[in-house]
């Protein structure tokens, strides 16, 4: 197994060593979830930034899943299996590290997805800065991915976690700051539609592909069997301008990707500041991915 190396300011990997020859890759594509990871980004670049940028950061960054995946990792460890843990350090804010940057248009969210780049980035050396940042991270995550399901031995989980409601924004731009701070004023946020526990992100919208489908349909009875409401494709579809549907095509019964509610990991979740992660949240949402992945794995 080749491991590529940790990249400073893009890519955490922690290696969880079992004793069996099976893996399992856990890419945290949003993984950029400590106020660090924005001052550090914050510091390189050259654009006018909206006032009180870290409130969109704070809102919008999966908190709860490097958490999820170190106890995934550590629960997997202990049953013999190989974990690796790649944490992507580039905040979302700046630029999507689960986006093909070719298919998103800058500051338009298309089908519920938030764009590759802010239309706040205006300052073409950031651009270019950013894009080879991106680069830099796919370069090693898809050697992560052939390393480990190459030969269609090992697995791997794409874990992010998402807003408790989905919350009406067309446009990623100077205004952003503005524009959530009305909509989540306490009487517009009721209004916003709650999302389930956990969504499992399987298909296509048209249908005409679904990842991994034993594994998804055995997550979703594993969900029913502890008392958990999830759902398939609830709030979102893969989609062509995600990278993670990039790599689910690639290996299509190899990959799968959960949503997990912030609002069920955090104690509380605080929209536009730091929010408490609850390991014991955690471990609950995570269980069942626990016991399904580390069954197909050990069989």
């Amino acid at each position: 197994m080749r491991i590529p190396a940790s990249i400073a300011g893009v890519l955490d990997i922690k290696v969880f060593a079992g004793e069996t020859r099976q893996w399992l890759l856990i890419d945290v594509p949003h993984g950029a979830t400590r106020k660090a990871d924005y001052d550090a980004v914050v510091g390189q670049l050259k654009s006018v930034l909206p006032a009180q940028l870290e409130h969109f950061f704070f809102v919008n960054t999966d908190i709860g899943a490097p958490e999820g995946a170190e106890w995934l990792a550590r629960t997997l460890q202990q049953q013999g299996v190989n974990v690796i843990v790649a944490r992507c350090l580039i905040p979302r804010t700046f630029i999507d590290p689960n986006r093909v940057i070719a298919r998103s248009e800058p500051g338009v969210v298309k089908d519920g997805l938030t764009p590759a780049v802010p239309g706040y980035i205006q300052a073409p050396e950031d651009a270019q800065w950013l894009e080879a940042q991106h680069a830099r991270y796919h370069e090693a995550i898809a050697q992560l991915y052939q390393e480990v399901c190459r030969g269609a031995d090992g697995l791997a989980l794409q874990l992010h976690s998402y807003s408790p409601r989905s919350v009406g924004i067309d446009k990623i731009d100077a205004n952003i700051v503005q524009a959530l701070h009305a909509a989540y004023e306490p009487g517009i946020y009721a209004t916003w539609p709650e999302r389930p526990p956990v969504d499992l992100i399987s298909a296509l919208k048209d249908g005409s592909f679904r990842a991994a489908p034993k594994l998804v349909d055995a997550l979703l009875s594993a969900y029913v069997a502890d008392g958990i409401a999830a759902q398939e494709n609830g709030t979102y579809h893969l989609h062509p301008v995600a990278m993670g549907y990039v790599y689910a095509k690639e290996y299509p019964t190899q990959v799968v990707c959960v949503e997990l509610n912030r609002g069920l990991v955090a104690d509380p979740f605080v929209p536009f500041g730091v929010s408490p992660i609850s390991e014991e949240k955690v471990a609950k949402l995570m269980a069942p991915i626990a016991r399904v992945l580390g069954e197909a794995l050990r069989g």
